[in-house]
């Protein structure tokens, strides 16, 4: 085996080994230690890789097992509408743009500021991978999920920080925690002694000191935030968990009968592994008339009722509870509804609003519905009359919205595509034809554009209290989420559908999430899932309760209220841009020699260019010169140019001999008169040059 080869070997052993002990630190194992070694394979070659190639490979890989296993479930979600091969390819297309955006740039240049400066390299993998995982949140395609910090949900000691330096700012201690180890690592491995330099001992040190800190702040917060809860007002909330297969829900009639695709081939094979569609209880005997959306209303009336004996002063409800727009239909329908008129509808979407406009007068409470908002569209010139939101509606106890929510945080190729808010590419020749291309392979693979919300919006409770909710997506950005809370919230839900997926895994990754919201923002955090999790998070971060996975139910939480803001609420990722101003000075310091070599060669190339340029002005000046009295020279009499070239002081300008005879010569010839030794106008040239010095005497006597 080539030495080429052998690193190669070595480095796909690491990276894999490195991917596979990453993995049980995520939900369903969730070993959360696993984390804080896992990565220091992946750091040796960070560190001691030569070639980019080996960067290029390791980053794949690491991409491609870690977030391929964690994220199979996005399979899973398009399996239901697309076949196999689009499905596979949007997990790949999510894989390859984590590498060729993020990993492989972090880990380049993570490599050179190791390489430039090695004491510095265990700050250098933190700072810069800290900073990689924040702009995977940004823009169009933010996609927060995987990231290392998430993996500590049940450490709640060690997350309590994450009220001052967020979830973020616990990834920078993980990220740093295996740069430490893997720092010593490489030392023992090059046989350094570290007795011999003091400085050796500071990474550990500094690592050692900061965990210690941060848990005696942890356990101290810990006990603070507890304590204050039980002295904190609190409401009652219901949270509803329909259970209710979303994948049936746009069938008609209603069978009883789980969701099948009955696929073969590949198609087949992926369907069967991946979508465990049998994990949905149906409680109601199919009748061959009822829609699938009506089932899955009644059901929903049918829990909250239920919950409503508790006298909650909220009942939350998930995402998409309802596919028919409960406002925009109520609106339409108002008197058709106080009557009771619309209970005989034909018209599915009239009679499912009716049923929960039925359940919530009964109830006698306020209701936040997860529903679609659509607007009629003020714009004369749009295509569609309407706009469509995904949201929610605060409703109070006779029916009417009070005010309502749209979903900000779109799914980037589920709920939004590309440039769906650029007005100009939308309305521009060439732009809009390819735009509208590549908008109908979207629609084809089954995905859906909606309207983007345009504000954050905080609901006043009547009974004396705010809060906001947060739709499924959006509850994964910690610096969108403390908006809410630096708004007035003074407590959080999240109301989503991760059930299309058929996936626990998607489940749970979702959930634990909001663990961080929680004590990002000190907020007591409710979270309901159409099929779990549906539960209740302290502003702690402990989970106080949750209900079964697939199976329909609900639950009151008793929700601590909290208006205070902490330093993530005020100033949201600030660390992170401490990891950014640090990356800009290690790259700066690693790159200085050949900075200075680049400035000093380009200087001399600079100093030898404006050389070159001088001389030539000069030359072109000396040409002029030379041309400008050449022009007079060719304008005088043969005499006069005699004359003018013995009166020169420039030596090297004076002329032959036999230059002299050829302009005597050359007179002659113009004057076309033979040559004549005793003609007195044209004679030879020694006696011109006599008469020329005989002038000169006579001209100097005279003076």
């Amino acid at each position: 085996m080539t030495k080429n080869n052998s690193y190669t070997l070595g480095t796909i052993v690491l990276t894999v080994l490195s991917a596979l002990l990453l993995i049980p630190a995520f939900p369903p194992l969730n070993i959360f230690p696993m984390s804080f070694i896992a990565l220091a394979p992946l750091n040796i070659i960070i560190y001691k890789a030569n070639k980019i190639r080996y960067y290029i490979i390791s980053a794949a890989i690491f991409v491609l097992v870690f977030f391929g296993y964690l994220l199979m479930w996005v399979s899973a979600f398009m399996l239901k509408e697309t076949e196999a091969a689009i499905a596979f390819l949007a997990l790949f297309t999510i894989l390859f743009l984590l590498v060729l955006l993020f990993y492989l740039p972090a880990m380049l240049l993570s490599g050179f500021i190791s390489k430039r400066l090695p004491r510095f390299r265990f700050i250098a993998i933190p700072i810069i991978f800290t900073f990689m995982e924040y702009m995977r949140n940004v823009g169009f395609l933010g996609f927060p999920w995987g990231i290392i910090g998430y993996s500590q949900w049940n450490f709640l000691p060690f997350i309590q920080i994450a009220d001052t330096i967020g979830l973020l700012g616990i990834s920078f201690f993980i990220y740093f925690t295996n740069a430490v180890i893997s720092h010593y690592i490489l030392l023992y491995a090059d046989k350094i002694d570290i007795k011999k330099d003091r400085k050796n001992y500071l990474p550990a040190i500094i690592l050692v000191s900061s965990l210690i800190l941060i848990l005696i702040y942890g356990i101290a917060k810990l006990n603070l935030e507890e304590s204050k809860r039980l002295r904190a007002n609190k409401t009652k909330i219901a949270l509803i968990q329909k259970s209710f297969d979303p994948n049936n829900y746009w069938r008609e009639i209603y069978t009883g009968e789980p969701y099948r695709r009955n696929s073969g081939g590949i198609q087949g094979f992926a369907e069967n592994f991946l979508l465990k569609s049998d994990k949905f209880k149906s409680a109601e005997i199919p009748d061959g008339v009822s829609q699938n959306g009506t089932i899955s209303v009644k059901r929903v009336a049918n829990l909250a009722r239920d919950a409503a004996l508790s006298q909650p002063s909220l009942i939350v409800y998930p995402e998409s509870v309802t596919m028919d727009s409960y406002g925009f239909y109520f609106n339409r329908n108002k008197e058709l509804y106080e009557y009771g008129l619309a209970s005989n509808s034909t018209y599915p979407a009239i009679y499912n609003t009716f049923i929960l406009y039925d359940m919530m007068r009964a109830t006698q409470t306020y209701h936040l519905l997860g529903t679609p908002i659509i607007k009629e569209n003020t714009n004369e010139d749009a295509y569609n009359n309407y706009e469509y939101y995904n949201g929610m509606e605060f409703i109070d106890y006779r029916g009417e919205v009070l005010d309502e929510y749209s979903k900000i945080k779109l799914v980037p190729g589920g709920e939004a595509y590309p440039f769906q808010d650029n007005e100009f590419l939308l309305n521009t020749f060439p732009f809009k034809n390819i735009i509208n291309f590549m908008y109908q392979q979207f629609d084809k693979a089954g995905a859906a554009k909606w309207n983007r919300g345009k504000k954050i919006t905080v609901f006043n409770h009547p009974r004396g209290y705010t809060f906001s909710g947060l739709i499924c997506y959006e509850s994964a950005f910690g610096d969108f989420v403390r908006q809410f809370a630096y708004n007035g919230a003074e407590t959080l839900a999240v109301i989503t559908e991760d059930a299309w997926s058929y996936s626990d895994e998607s489940l749970l990754q979702h959930f634990y999430m909001s663990v961080f919201r929680a004590i990002e923002n000190r907020r007591d955090l409710v979270h309901n899932g159409n099929s779990g999790v549906t539960g209740h998070i302290s502003s702690s971060g402990k989970v106080i309760s949750t209900i079964p996975f697939w199976q329909p139910d609900y639950m009151i939480a008793n929700v601590a209220l909290n208006d205070r803001i902490t330093i993530y609420t005020r100033f949201g990722e600030w660390f992170v841009w401490l990891c950014f101003i640090a990356t800009i000075v290690l790259t700066f310091f690693s790159a200085k020699k050949d900075f200075i070599k680049f400035k000093k060669s380009s200087k001399e190339k600079i100093s030898s260019i404006i050389l070159k340029i001088k001389l030539n002005n000069r030359i072109k000046k000396k040409l002029k010169r030379i041309q400008k009295k050449n022009e007079i020279k060719n304008n005088q009499s043969p005499a006069e140019k005699i004359h003018s070239y013995i009166n020169n002081d420039n030596v090297e300008e004076l002329p032959s001999l036999d230059d002299i005879e050829d302009s005597i010569k050359s007179a002659n010839t113009e004057k076309k008169k033979p040559y004549n030794i005793f003609d007195e106008q044209t004679t030879d040239m020694y006696s011109v040059l006599d008469d020329i010095m005989e002038e000169n005497n006579e001209k100097k006597y005279r003076n």
